[in-house]
């Protein structure tokens, strides 16, 4: 899968397209397939691979906003157990977890949990992946 998205905004003119990058709150590009942990704004339990979810039109983890902010890791903890129940794409749960020590540093880092629900049942956004580079 290419690791580029590209939104189409006025499908009329071929320069209604235009690149979107998603970066960890470190700046650090990321691209379909890597890992990412979760800060809840304390705590670093979550894990999630950065995929596209093509029945939603989203890619996860940023269709939900729930959680403060990402952070590129390099493999998720071996003390984390895989989801059972999220099938649509990989994530991980570590009990134990890390503290996040910087998490007041991204305070608000994105949506707050009631903003994103309503972007959710309004579905306000959809990305769709078209072929090409």
């Amino acid at each position: 899968m290419n690791n580029q998205a590209h939104l189409v905004f006025n499908e009329a003119k071929d320069e209604g397209r235009l690149t979107l990058s998603f970066y960890d709150r470190n700046g650090e590009k990321l691209k379909f397939g890597d890992i990412v942990a979760l800060s809840d704004g304390k705590n670093l339990k979550f894990y999630c691979e950065v995929t596209y979810l093509e029945d939603q039109k989203a890619i996860a983890p940023f269709h939900t906003f729930s959680f403060h902010s990402v952070i590129k890791v390099d493999s998720v903890p071996e003390s984390a157990v895989k989801s059972e129940v999220e099938k649509r794409y990989d994530m991980w749960y570590d009990k134990a977890g890390d503290e996040d020590l910087n998490a007041s540093e991204h305070d608000k880092y994105l949506m707050s949990w009631l903003e994103c629900e309503r972007l959710l049942e309004n579905r306000m956004f959809r990305v769709e992946l078209t072929g090409g580079n």
